[in-house]
C-alpha cells in the first residue's frame, strides 16, 4: 500500500514539474495576437501621419527651392526617427496613385506577418514538444 501511495506522490510532484516548466513556457511565448495588435497600431498611426505632403514633392508647389529642401530634410529626419523605432513608412511616389499602392502594400504585410506568425508558432510548439519529451525521460524519484 505505501508502495502504491509513493508512486501515486512522485506522480504527483512529476505533474507539478511538468505544469510548472508549461507555464514558464507560456510566459516567455509571446501571443501571436498581440504581435497583430502591435502592428495594427503601427499602422494606424502611420495612416494617420502620412498625407501628401509626405508623398508628393514638386518644386511647382514652392517659391523657393529652400522651402523644399527644408521640407525635405524634415521628411528624411522623421524617416530616421521612425527606423529607430522600428517603424517602417509606406512611402509611395509621386507618379503612383496612393489609394492603390497603399492598400497592396498593407496587405503584403499583413501577408508577412500571418505567415510569420505561423512559423513562429510552428516553431514554439515544436519546442513545446521537444520540451515535453525531454521531461517524459526524466526518471521518478
Amino acid at each position: 500500500m505505501s508502495d502504491t501511495q509513493s508512486r501515486v506522490d512522485s506522480w504527483n510532484e512529476r505533474i507539478s514539474k511538468l505544469e510548472e516548466a508549461n507555464n514558464d513556457h507560456l510566459v516567455r511565448i509571446k501571443k501571436p495576437e498581440d504581435a497583430d495588435n502591435d502592428l495594427l497600431t503601427r499602422i494606424k498611426k502611420l495612416e494617420q501621419d502620412v498625407t501628401a505632403q509626405h508623398r508628393l514633392h514638386s518644386t511647382s508647389w514652392y517659391k523657393d527651392v529652400k522651402k523644399l529642401e527644408d521640407i525635405v530634410n524634415r521628411d528624411r529626419k522623421r524617416r530616421c526617427i521612425c527606423q529607430d523605432n522600428g517603424i517602417f513608412l509606406l512611402e509611395v511616389w509621386y507618379d503612383e496613385n496612393p489609394e492603390i499602392v497603399i492598400p497592396e502594400r498593407i496587405q503584403k504585410i499583413k501577408d508577412f506577418v500571418v505567415t510569420s506568425s505561423n512559423y513562429t508558432a510552428h516553431i514554439t510548439n515544436s519546442n513545446i514538444s521537444d520540451d515535453d519529451d525531454e521531461t517524459n525521460d526524466m526518471s521518478v524519484v
